[in-house]
């Protein structure tokens, strides 16, 4: 005896229920459909409705009878995001898009199949970025992460809506990025002004080649590729003029653009700040004409190549911890080369600059400036360009001990250490 339910024909697939550990019912569709060359058999799971799975097995047959169904089964979350970055077109923000799909996304999850990517996964990618995402392996910013998830959001996005549909939802749309109230609470940012201090002498005294990167990062708060973008004429007395950022290119070579806000800006410097950069100008001079010629970067190697962003980030890193197992591991913490930047904005609005002033001079927007600092003093940029070195004369105290502004008077003079009088 047959029955007398009708029969599906092979191919026309069918939508089934399954739930998950919690209960809750999901819905997938089973059908065997030409995918390429070749018949074969193809699931897609996770909806939330029966006929929400049919719409979609009906789309995926039909895109198979015209022949343009693809296999998400085989295709990588890396592949995908490379597709992806191709069709965007060229800006800095597509940069920036491709130095974190390169850097960031694809090292973690890139192997992943994009069919295979869950909101669990995507969590659990954000957790290790904040615990271990830096490329020196420690913590990861916590903007930098929302970065990374809004980027990796956008590309899943995209694969829904592909022609034909590479996921049948983005599974980054209801996973949980860090917040940035949780920034401050999760990241050591900055160093006290005493701690500065004895970073900023020990480093006059035993990291001659870098010591004017690191003073100058420190009093101005400039961000490293602005820092590595400038040429001698940027600096004109006490001003630099800041109007290119240099970022990570192929092969880490320094890729010179506009600033990350598209702003110019003048940052205004202290008297210690200048004779700092005009005693590291004759240091350079002293080998090579060409490296102190206009166009010639401030903060080059011996051959007059700039500085790539790594390589100077790797050099911190190392004067830290060299200065650490000097002075002792307790005489401060561990930051990055961008915490010095932290560090300055911190000292600038506890002395009493305005907020205004120091998002100016910083290029930070004043939302970024009283979402992310706490103490809001009233002042001026003049201060915030004098209250650098009156910091450290009050914060080193009486004594024998050297103090930074005496370091400054040391390079203002061309008594470089090693170089003697």
């Amino acid at each position: 005896m047959t029955s007398s339910k009708p029969r599906r024909s092979p191919g026309e697939g069918g939508v089934y229920e399954y739930r998950l550990r919690n209960g809750e019912k999901r819905y997938y569709w089973k059908a065997t459909i030409q995918v390429g060359n070749e018949r074969k058999p193809v699931v897609r799971r996770g909806f939330t409705s029966r006929p929400e799975a049919a719409k979609d097995m009906r789309a995926a047959m039909k895109q198979s009878d015209d022949g343009l169904f693809a296999d998400p089964g085989k295709v990588t979350v890396g592949e995908w995001l490379d597709a992806w970055l191709a069709g965007l077109r060229l800006s800095p923000t597509r940069d920036t898009y491709e130095q974190m799909i390169r850097v960031t996304l694809k090292p973690h999850v890139g192997d992943v199949k994009l069919a295979k990517l869950t909101t669990a996964r995507v969590n659990a990618l954000y957790r290790k970025l904040e615990e271990r995402g830096s490329a020196r392996g420690g913590p990861l910013a916590v903007r930098s992460v929302r970065l990374a998830a809004a980027v990796l959001s956008m590309a899943l996005k995209a694969a829904v809506e592909a022609e034909p549909p590479l996921i049948s939802r983005n599974p980054a749309a209801r996973a949980t990025p860090p917040r940035l109230r949780d920034e401050l609470a999760s990241t050591v940012l900055a160093w006290s002004s005493e701690q500065l201090d004895s970073f900023l002498t020990w480093a006059a005294e035993h990291d001659q080649e870098h010591v004017a990167l690191w003073y100058v990062a420190a009093t101005t708060g400039m961000r490293r590729g602005e820092l590595l973008a400038l040429d001698w004429r940027d600096v004109k007395g006490d001003v630099i003029s800041v109007y290119r950022n240099a970022r990570p290119g192929p092969g880490g070579k320094p890729v010179i653009g506009p600033t990350k806000t598209r702003k110019s800006r003048t940052v205004d410097l202290d008297d210690e700040t200048v004779a700092v950069l005009r005693a590291w100008r004759v240091r350079r001079g002293g080998l090579h004409l060409g490296l102190v010629r206009e166009s010639a970067p401030v903060f080059g190697d011996e051959n007059g190549q700039r500085l790539t962003p790594k390589s100077a980030s790797t050099a911190f890193d190392r004067a830290v911890a060299r200065c650490r197992a000097a002075l002792g591991e307790e005489a401060f913490q561990r930051i990055s080369l961008h915490g010095l930047r932290h560090t300055m904005v911190s000292i600038w609005l506890t002395a009493g600059v305005p907020v205004k002033v120091v998002a100016e001079r910083t290029g930070h927007t004043v939302a970024t400036m009283l979402s992310t600092y706490a103490h809001v003093i009233p002042g001026s940029q003049a201060t915030a360009a004098n209250q650098v070195a009156a910091l450290r004369r009050h914060s080193a105290g009486a004594g024998d001990e050297p103090t930074v502004e005496g370091t400054a008077l040391r390079l203002a003079r061309g008594k470089m250490p090693g170089q003697g009088a």
